[in-house]
């Protein structure tokens, strides 16, 4: 169940992002949402590496690139292709992650 929680912490802030990329959404007034969305999104990933790995689920080999990518994401700047091919290959590997699931 934790997989599938943190699958949906992220789908919901980079679902976030693209809203907020093609002006969709403005979250000038409170920037700090996608900001402490990806803090539980990253969290969360990690608490579901280590149950992963706890328990041998087949998705724990998945989401250590997540994580990866994870730390990297921030140092890339907002807006750029960059920063949206890193979200875009954090979204493959849950697909992923789902897919072992099934």
């Amino acid at each position: 169940m934790i997989f599938y929680a943190a699958t949906m912490l992220f789908v919901a802030n980079f679902l976030l992002g693209i809203l907020v990329q093609f002006r969709l959404v403005d979250t000038k007034p409170f920037r700090w949402l996608h900001h402490a969305l990806f803090f539980a999104v990253f969290a969360s990933a990690a608490a579901a590496a280590v149950v992963g790995f706890w328990q041998g689920a087949p998705y724990r080999w998945v989401l250590l690139p997540v994580l990866v990518l994870f730390t990297v994401l921030p140092r890339v700047r907002a807006g750029t292709a960059g920063h949206a091919a890193l979200a875009v290959a954090a979204l493959v590997f849950y697909a992923a992650g789902l897919v072992r699931m099934i």
